[in-house]
Order: structure tokens, then C-alpha cells, then sequence
């Protein structure tokens, strides 16, 4: 067996999300069939976290145990040829086997975009939230300083089950290493992986504002987001940015750590996963197959 990561890219409009859910459309069982049907033997492909409903990814990374020969560009090409339009291979790469796409991300980067239009835009719709009205982006960039740190972000979640001790602190079982590093007979937590982070606590390391035309991005990056917890900030920015709160409320709401009075959160399709960072050590002196243009 060997253990690959595969980086993702896929628009979310045609999936109920990453995670496999009975007969609806996932990601991860679109996916797994088509690696299924390449090596000939049934798969489970792990991501580094599960996206909701509608939301886009430009570089989703998940791994999976492969009992393949094959060099990582001929299976990313022949993935691909087993994918729907809406889902592709980014690029490949070949992992330690105690490698988990999850357990050691280092840090992830979000990215919201609000349309500012007054008109509708039918090339934009599936991917922006249109946002008509003039908003003031100094406020926003004001309110959004001050998320950046380790906080309690309990306002910001859509679940309270994120909250459970321990959840997210995975064992060192067959599980979370996967069959690759049994064969290899390695149930010790890897060098390399650091403690997840734990409860309702992250530390975000960049919340900023990027302007494009029309286009007005949120792109947030941290150790780690709660449930719907991007989409939560980017409703409560986008209420400062329309007068109807203050940028200090922001910083009210860490303290309330209460969801009810932090603003909406803003529709699944406007936000996409742009990047997961891990460190250096499962990938050195291993094949890989990174295309450029």
C-alpha cells in the first residue's frame, strides 16, 4: 500500500458537501469511486476537513491507501479521466504512511467573496454573495484586526458539538493512521504532528480584506475554524460594513462567546478553501507530481 495526497479542486454547487451521506452527492464518494475503479480495490479518502453544502475548494488535500504501482502523474491523469467536470486532481504527491491529511494540517485559508453590485451578475452568481448596497471597507478592515489572535471564537460557530473536549484529539489507532502504516507496523504518533487545537479556541493569523473590482474578498487564515465559523465573520464584517454595528462589536462578541449575537452567516456559496499548510517531513525525498503552467 502506499499513501498519496491528492489536492482537490471542485465547485461545490453540485455536491452535498465533502462528507459521504447516504445516497446524495458528496465529494468524497465521487472521489473514491473514481480511485476504486483505477486500482481495483474500494478506497476511503480522507480530507483535511469536511466542507458544508455549496461551498468551493481550490486546493482541498486528502489522502488515500493505494494499491498502485502507477507514478503520481499517471494517476492524477487517470483519476481525472474517472471525474466529473466539477471535481479535479490538482496534483499528487506520495506520503509517509502515518501521513493524515487531517490531524496534521498546520494552518488553513479561507476565502469569502462579496459581490458589490447593484445588479446582478449571472457569470458571479454561484460563486460571490451580492452585496447591493455601498459598504465601508476601513470599518471592515478595522473589525476584522481584531479577530486576528487566539480567541474563543464560540460566537462564530454553527455547532456546538465542535465544542466537545477531546474531539478533535484523534487516538493513535488503525484508524487514524490507515492501512498503509499498519502494513508498516507504525501505530506511534508521528514526529512531525502537533496538538490539535481544543473546544472552541483557534488562533487566526491573518484577517484581511483584498479589493478586485467589483469584488471584495475575506480571506481568513488560522490553526483551525469551528463549523460554519468563516462564513459566521464574514456575516458580522459585512454588518459593519453596512453601518448596522461598530468595528469594536467585533471584538464584543469574542468576549459574549454567545452565536445568537454575532451576525448571519452569509450563504455556503460564497465561501472556497484556497490553501492547507502541513509541514515538510511526510513528503521529503518522495515522488510527487505537481504541474505547473
Amino acid at each position: 500500500m502506499r499513501r498519496i495526497l491528492l489536492t482537490l479542486e471542485f465547485h461545490g454547487k453540485g455536491f452535498f458537501g465533502w462528507q459521504r451521506q447516504g445516497p446524495d452527492r458528496s465529494v468524497q464518494g465521487v472521489v473514491e469511486a473514481a480511485v476504486a475503479d483505477l486500482v481495483g480495490h474500494p478506497v476511503s479518502v480522507q480530507s483535511s476537513g469536511r466542507t458544508d453544502r455549496g461551498v468551493h475548494a481550490r486546493a482541498m488535500p486528502a489522502h488515500v491507501d493505494v494499491d498502485s504501482r502507477l507514478p503520481c502523474r499517471e494517476l492524477l491523469n487517470a483519476i481525472n479521466a474517472r471525474l466529473p467536470d466539477d471535481v479535479a486532481v490538482r496534483a499528487v504527491r506520495e506520503t509517509d504512511p502515518r501521513f493524515h491529511a487531517r490531524f496534521d494540517a498546520l494552518s488553513k485559508l479561507y476565502r469569502y467573496t462579496l459581490l458589490r453590485s447593484r445588479a446582478r451578475s449571472p457569470l458571479q452568481a454561484d460563486r460571490t454573495h451580492l452585496a447591493p448596497r455601498q459598504l465601508d471597507t476601513e470599518a471592515m478592515r478595522a473589525a476584522a484586526a481584531l479577530v486576528v489572535g487566539t480567541h474563543d471564537f464560540k460566537s462564530f460557530q454553527a455547532s456546538p458539538d465542535d465544542s466537545s473536549p477531546g474531539a478533535d484529539q484523534p487516538d493513535t489507532t488503525a484508524d487514524t493512521v490507515g492501512p498503509a502504516a499498519v502494513a508498516h507496523g507504525d501505530f506511534t504518533p508521528p514526529p512531525w504532528r502537533k496538538p490539535r487545537p481544543l473546544g472552541t479556541v483557534r488562533t487566526i493569523t491573518c484577517c484581511e480584506l483584498v479589493e478586485r473590482g467589483e469584488l471584495l474578498r475575506i480571506e481568513v487564515a488560522g490553526n483551525g475554524f469551528l463549523r460554519g465559523m468563516v462564513r459566521a465573520l464574514a456575516g458580522s464584517l459585512l454588518e459593519v460594513g453596512l453601518g448596522k454595528q461598530s468595528p469594536e462589536w467585533l471584538g464584543t462578541l469574542l468576549d459574549v462567546k454567545d452565536r445568537k449575537e454575532a451576525g448571519p452567516n452569509l450563504p455556503p456559496h460564497g465561501l472556497t478553501l484556497v490553501q492547507v499548510e502541513y509541514p515538510p517531513e511526510p513528503f521529503e525525498g518522495r515522488e510527487a507530481y505537481l504541474p505547473t503552467v
